[in-house]
């Protein structure tokens, strides 16, 4: 699975700091649900490029908030550790908010392989 993500969260994904990737399925591009365990997702950032990691594991939550209560905040976001705060950021990114309502939310469980730097 190809995925363009951010930079703060890709820097933190690299450095071990973000274990867990949030993802929703807001659109038809991508199903998270049919990830599984040893998949390869590459992702894309705009100043990072390009970088592999392996899925560990993927838990699905009917809400944000359930997510958050079960994984935590300490390896799901790059920029907070607070619940609240957490919530209102992730809420925030576009067309998150109403397609977890609707879709649920993913917890996909991250092992950093190598980027294009590593090389």
């Amino acid at each position: 699975m190809k995925l363009n993500i951010n930079d703060r969260a890709a820097l933190a994904i690299k450095n071990n700091t973000k274990r867990v990737e949030i993802r929703t399925n807001k659109d038809n591009k991508h199903d998270y649900g049919k990830l599984k365990t040893n998949d390869i997702i590459e992702f894309t950032s705009n100043n990072l490029g390009k970088f592999y990691c392996r899925v560990l594991e993927v838990n699905y939550y009917k809400t944000l908030e359930e997510l958050l209560t079960l994984e935590g905040t300490r390896y799901t976001t790059s920029s907070t550790n607070d619940y609240d705060e957490a919530i209102k950021n992730i809420y925030k990114l576009d067309g998150y908010e109403e397609s977890i309502k609707k879709n649920g939310v993913f917890a996909i469980h991250l092992e950093y392989l190598f980027g294009e730097d590593d090389i």
